[in-house]
């Protein structure tokens, strides 16, 4: 392996999963999921102090949700118009890499939710729910419904938008660091509007940015390959 592949790897793979790794199991393990849900719930009125208001409903969840499937409906164009349009044929393989990433992100993650059996939680007893708390990868009655909240998936579309930073890099640093700071402020915010609403902890979104950012590196190593191991 050459110094420019493991300098690759230092900063895309090591780096970051020793950010998102220790995150993860330290808002669930530490109890930080709960006590920034406890914080967000008003207990005596037994609501979410925020909860559905116009913001966070209509504006950042559905206009978030829509926003980013028009993203994904003009790369999806873009990639059917580089057969129609000669012009744009240079541009194939940018189109289908930022496709692929927001699908795969955004969809490892609704697989994950359908099958990790987890709940939201505004399904738990302490905040207005029926169901008591069980943490991730722990044993879970028999008799409780499904739960299909982890990961995180609104925030996922926002995180999906990590091929703006691979597609500059090498090219332009200042855009690439831009593209990076746009979908980290993307998931964010998508993800804290599911927290005030108490249909995510933190945990559950800090875990779909670690996926789709493993989906963006993954991508980008197979489908520009000559960029990460130069060829002599």
């Amino acid at each position: 392996m050459t110094d420019t592949a493991r300098r690759f790897w230092l900063w895309h793979g090591l780096l970051p999963a020793a950010l998102f790794l220790p995150l993860a199991l330290l808002g669930q393990f530490s109890g930080l999921d709960l006590t920034v849900s406890d914080l967000l719930y008003d207990a005596e009125r037994g609501r979410w102090r925020i909860g559905d208001t116009w913001l966070t409903q209509q504006v950042l969840h559905d206009g978030g949700a829509d926003f980013i499937k028009l993203i994904a409906v003009v790369v999806l164009l873009g990639l059917a118009g580089s057969w129609l349009v000669p012009r744009l044929r240079r541009w194939r393989r940018t189109f289908a890499y930022a496709f692929l990433c927001m699908l795969l992100g955004t969809g490892l993650v609704a697989l994950g939710k359908h099958y990790s059996n987890v709940d939201c939680p505004w399904s738990l007893q302490q905040y207005g729910g029926d169901r008591q708390y069980v943490p991730v990868f722990s044993p879970r009655p028999a008799d409780m419904p499904r739960g299909v909240c982890f990961p995180g998936g609104h925030s996922s579309g926002g995180f999906s938008l990590f091929f703006l930073y691979f597609l500059f890099l090498g090219r332009n640093r200042r855009l690439a660091l831009a593209g990076l700071g746009t979908a980290l402020t993307v998931g964010s915010v998508f993800a804290a509007t599911q927290w005030v609403r108490g249909a995510h902890f933190v945990s559950h979104d800090v875990w779909s940015a670690f996926i789709c950012w493993g989906i963006a590196l993954g991508l980008y190593v197979w489908v520009f390959r000559r960029q990460v191991w130069p060829v002599s």
